[in-house]
Formats: C-alpha cells, structure tokens, sequence
C-alpha cells in the first residue's frame, strides 16, 4: 500500500500542497513550525477520519482562509493504491459561518471515496498507516482515554464490524446515561425503561470486548519480541494486559459465545447503582490496558528510554498486525522521531522501514538519518509550505 498523490488545500500552515509519490522512503527537512507534523497529520486523518491532536475541527483549516475567505474550508486529498487496487479519498473540513462577517466556531466535515459522497465508515480503512510521534509516549504514562483511543484507531483500520459496533455503542451509551440521569431525578423508578438500551449496549459492547481482547493479544505478543531488541539489556520485558471496564464474570466469558449474555446480566445487576451515580459504570468505555516493563508498571517506575521503548515496541506490533491481517502492509509515518534514538532503537525501527512500501520520515536536520543509513531515500525540504527535492550533492 502506497500514496500515489496528495493535495492539501488550506490545511493549516499549507495554503496549496500537491505532490506525487512512488513506494520507497522519503526523508523531509524542514525547520520547526514548517509543517512537518502538519503534512504527516494530514495523510493520517486521510487514513482515520480523525486529527492526531486533540482539539476542534475548525483548528485544521489554516487560519488565513479563516480570516480571508467567505466559507473557509481545508480539504485533504489522496491516491492510493493497494494489493487489491486504487482509490481517490476526500476530507473536506467545511467551516459553519453562521453570520457574515463573524468569525466561525465550529466546523464539519465530509468524505469521498472515489468521487462519491460516503460516511466516515466507509473510508477509513482505506488507506492504513502507523504513525510513530514524540507523543506516542502519552498512550504508556497518560491517562486511560489515550489508550482507548489508541485501540480504536488501530482496530477501526482492520476491522468495519468493530468501527460500526464502536459508533452505535457511542450512541447507545449517550441515551443510557440520559435515561439513568432521569430515572435518577424520579428517585429510581422505572428501570425496566433501561430494557432496550441494555439490550443494545451488550450488543455492540460485546464485539468491542471481544475485538479488543483478540487485537491486544496478538500486540502484546509482537511488543514482547520487539521490546527485548529495543532495551539495552536482555533483563528487561515488556507486558501488556488487557483490562477490561466489566466485572470478572463478565472477563471470563471473553473467549465464550455468551459474552453478550453475559454483559447484559451485568448491566441490569448494575442498575440500582448506575441510577444513583447517573451513570454506566462497565463496559469498554471503562476498558483500560496496563504495561509492565519487568513486572512492574511502566507508567509509575520506568525511565523515560524504557517508556520510549515500550512505546516504538507497540507501534513495530501494530506495524506487524496490520500486514497480517490485510496482507498489505501500512504506510508509515515517523514524526521526527528518529534523531532522539540511540542507534539501536533506530536501526530496528529502519529495518522495519524497508519491510513496507512507502515511508514518509521527517526530520530538523537534513543529514539525519544519514544516507549511509537510509540508502536510496528520496529527500526533501518543506519550506513556505511548499515541498522541494534535495540534490544528493547539496547534502555533502
């Protein structure tokens, strides 16, 4: 899998972007705020529907069509080409101005797939990419949201089932919360109301349980081997554990066929309690995973480079679980990451690199990684927002 074409219209700091590319390694310079991170951010949500940095969408759009256009928008476009063929995907990021003359709030966005308006569902997963960041080290020491969220985005890629049953979950678990909300202002009478959405909440909850228990697995195995080559000493390992927002009864049912029974005995057990809280209290919402460098948690003990490690280690399982499971390997996208590692964490990440088709690296200086390193690397300067070749002598 490759990008064959990318166009960037407004996004950010790039007012107008196009370029083509082939499959191979591409090295792009650039100084600070020249908008490395923009350009691989971009060829993500292109991938994911969703930005890699929290916040609003209307902070994709660049801020001069903010300021000098009508109906600001920021459009993102791609070509793609995979083992089982090509295809043209569209983001748009529309800017909702609801006076004239006012600067807008918010934005929503639309999608296309070769030409023709879809949901998000329908494109993401149509182009897959690992995206190895600095911040990357939030998903071991940051708080449970990350995690979750790093699950999503890695399974939503592989798996549509799970992506839909994640959606419907979301909106199920909005309507539960307001009913419990009411229930609870009527002094809790009335819980056979919770019936349905109980119903539905197992429903989608347990596909994720199950989806989530069976992706973790496979990474937790991949992470272990991966970690033992990054740390400097065979001493150290990496483990990683699925802990699942339900009760025990319901966690040993995650290899069973009754694990929505299962779920949904759960909740309705659980009503008195949610009613007073005015709120569910289990389900994969509360899902959470736990990683133990040498038996001990990673979050609370580890050295940043044991952090740093276990981190690269579970971006190298996801690498190797995506090209199992579709027989096509991602895109990879390295965030000015490779200047901080010492070479052993870098030479394995680069051995990972020549294992896929396309890999979009950025860097500060234009010399690292060096040639010596990355032979045959296509190089390039981001500057102004525009993307030039770097001539081989220029680097000498």
């Amino acid at each position: 899998m490759h990008l064959a074409h990318l166009a960037l219209t407004d996004v950010r700091s790039f007012r107008h972007l196009a370029i083509d590319l082939a499959p191979g390694i591409y090295v792009i310079a650039g100084e600070n705020a020249a908008g490395k991170t923009n350009l691989l951010e971009s060829v993500a949500m292109l991938a994911t529907t969703k930005g890699v940095r929290s916040g609003p969408d209307l902070d994709l759009i660049s801020w001069q069509a903010v300021v000098e256009d009508p109906l600001p928008a920021a459009r993102l476009e791609a070509d793609v080409e995979t083992a089982a063929g090509k295809r043209s995907l569209e983001v748009a990021v529309i800017a909702q101005v609801a006076v004239a003359g006012v600067p807008p709030t918010r934005a929503g966005k639309r999608f296309r797939v070769n030409g023709v308006a879809r949901r998000a569902t329908d494109l993401i997963g149509q182009l897959r990419v690992v995206m190895f960041a600095a911040d990357d080290l939030a998903i071991i020491d940051g708080p449970p949201v990350n995690r979750r969220r790093y699950l999503d985005l890695t399974i939503s890629q592989l798996d549509p089932a799970y992506l839909r049953a994640l959606q419907r979950y979301a909106r199920v678990l909005e309507q539960r919360n307001s009913l419990l909300r009411r229930l609870q202002e009527r002094g809790g009478r009335g819980l056979d109301q919770l019936d349905f959405w109980d119903d539905e909440l197992a429903a989608a909850g347990a596909l994720i349980l199950a989806r989530r228990a069976e992706s973790v697995r496979a990474l937790a195995r991949d992470a272990a081997d991966r970690y033992a080559e990054l740390a400097a000493t065979t001493e150290e390992t990496l483990e990683i554990r699925y802990l699942p927002g339900v009760p025990a009864s319901v966690q040993e049912a995650l290899r069973e066929h009754d694990l929505q029974a299962h779920l949904r005995a759960a909740l309705e057990a659980g009503r008195v309690e949610d009613v007073r809280r005015g709120m569910s209290r289990i389900g994969p919402h509360r899902d959470d995973l736990s990683f133990l460098i040498s038996g001990h948690p990673a979050g609370m003990t580890s050295s940043r480079g044991q952090q740093r490690s276990a981190a690269l280690a579970l971006r190298l399982a996801e690498v190797a679980l995506s090209t199992r499971r579709t027989g096509d390997p991602p895109v990879l996208l390295l965030d000015d990451i490779l200047s901080e590692l010492d070479p052993r964490r870098r030479e394995r990440i680069l051995h990972v690199a020549y294992g896929v088709d396309q890999v979009l690296i950025t860097t500060p200086d234009e010399d690292r990684p060096s040639r010596e390193e990355l032979p045959g690397a296509l190089r390039m300067r981001l500057f102004e927002g525009a993307l030039t070749p770097i001539a081989p002598f220029e680097a000498g």
